[in-house]
């Protein structure tokens, strides 16, 4: 069994301004491209859900690594226009730290939360590790 310490979460929500028909072409197109870019950076179990307005996708990946995270960004972003923007969340397995994203007219801005050791059994655990 494959070993993925990073697990992602992304909302893609639609303008209203898209017709029907408009909506349903753009989020084949970007199922498709997405697909591709998760693929080509190492995602696996690509799995989305389609929600009216919105859709979702989740993915994992091997390492957690906030370069990887950039580059995912960097290719998705110019299909964010006034008719499409996305939000991503890539979580930590080992609860560390949360990315967030938000893209929106071609450009991405980032949050990181890093959380708290959980106490001394947390870090005789990061000493052995580390």
């Amino acid at each position: 069994m494959a070993r993925n310490a990073t697990e992602l979460f992304a909302q893609f929500v639609y303008s209203v301004e898209l017709s029907y028909d408009s909506l349903m072409e753009r989020e084949s197109e970007l199922k498709t491209s997405f697909t591709a870019i998760l693929e080509q950076h190492g995602g696996e179990f690509i799995h989305f859900e389609e929600m009216g307005d919105t859709m979702r996708a989740q993915c994992a990946f091997a390492r957690y690594e906030e370069d990887l995270f950039h580059d995912i960004c960097d290719d998705i972003a110019p299909q964010m226009d006034s008719f499409v923007e996305a939000r991503f969340l890539f979580v930590d397995k080992d609860v560390n730290s949360l990315h967030i994203f938000v893209i929106n007219n071609g450009r991405w801005q980032e949050s990181c939360l890093r959380l708290p050791e959980a106490g001394p059994l947390s870090r005789a655990l990061l000493d052995k590790d580390g």
